[in-house]
């Protein structure tokens, strides 16, 4: 019996979020183009959201929309919260924060293409700020080497949300990995090794050589490509 179905574009970006859960955890699922229900029937389907990603759960026939509250209904529907307050409201800050990194690297989803200028600053200044405040969280629970996870000893949905925010960025856009690694070491070890899950490494092996380095898509993917190459 099939659990949910995801409606989001053949892209990897914020689809990324939620495929690599539902692999993780073995869910029976469907993969569906975004425009079955963007824009025409996206105000029309219960609990309305402004644009994809939409899960539709089949138990319940409820949709959800927005990748950070997707990903948190899934987190505790699949006991991949953390157990204690603080860490559980930082499973939370971690997806937030990753929502954020995307609006940022995408120049707020598009509103304006890349400057040289205002890319540079970004990239030299923003970017790696944020690479660290993931650094500085993994730290403070334990993530070093190959020990360890973003909050603690445990796999957690955070853990998830940030491969799929920083693993599809380096795997999509090679030239800032040594930035990663320069800003956020075990970060990036954390990464490659989630990446190394044996269903989260079938899926992104057979996505990535169907869709090769695709990150979001259209005019905005293809300024992003204009600053970095």
């Amino acid at each position: 019996m099939l659990d949910y179905k995801l409606y989001y574009w053949d892209l990897p970006f914020r689809g990324n979020f939620i495929q690599l859960f539902l692999e993780e955890v073995g869910a029976k699922y469907e993969r569906h183009d975004a425009t079955e229900l963007y824009p025409e029937r996206s105000l029309k389907i219960k609990n309305p959201g402004m644009a994809p990603p939409y899960l539709y759960e089949c138990k319940s026939k409820t949709y959800f929309a927005q990748m950070p509250a997707i990903l948190m209904h899934l987190g505790r529907e699949y006991d991949y919260l953390p157990k204690r307050a603080e860490t559980h409201t930082l499973a939370l800050k971690t997806i937030l924060d990753s929502n954020d990194v995307l609006m940022e690297i995408t120049n707020f989803n598009g509103m304006a293409m890349w400057e040289k200028s205002d890319w540079e600053e970004f990239r030299y200044s923003r970017l790696p700020d944020w690479m660290k405040v993931f650094e500085r969280t993994g730290l403070e629970h334990g993530l070093k080497g190959d020990k360890g996870f973003m909050l603690g000893a445990t796999l957690t949905v955070a853990d998830i949300a940030t491969t799929a925010l920083f693993g599809t960025m380096i795997h999509s856009f090679p030239q800032l990995k040594e930035d990663l690694q320069e800003n956020a070491p075990q970060i990036a070890n954390l990464c490659h090794r989630i990446e190394a899950r044996p269903a989260i490494k079938r899926f992104l092996g057979a996505q990535r050589e169907e869709l090769g380095n695709g990150y979001c898509g259209g005019q905005i993917e293809k300024s992003l490509r204009k600053m970095i190459e």
